[in-house]
């Protein structure tokens, strides 16, 4: 990811932030979708207000897995470092 050299002290900050990071992703996706769900079909603009916020949605779930696997990968590279370099 970064060629700087990484403590466990850096790891962890980098982790600390993807995690928050996290949370608020996956607290849009929720957004979304409960927008989604309080939307009737009942007009055009309805229609297609739905359409936007699942099109958003699933931006969202992108942005979720990708900083989850921010997270896998720097996760193994705290495993990596002894623990009293």
């Amino acid at each position: 990811m970064n060629a700087q050299k990484e403590t466990k002290n850096t790891i962890q900050g980098r982790l600390n932030v993807l995690r928050k990071s996290l949370v608020s992703e996956e607290n849009s996706v929720q957004y979304y979708q409960t927008l989604i769900a309080n939307t009737p079909e009942d007009t055009e603009e309805n229609i297609g207000s739905r359409r936007m916020y699942e099109d958003l949605k699933e931006e969202e779930k992108q942005h979720v897995e990708k900083i989850q696997s921010l997270i896998d990968y720097w996760e193994k590279e705290w495993d990596k470092l002894p623990e009293n370099p």
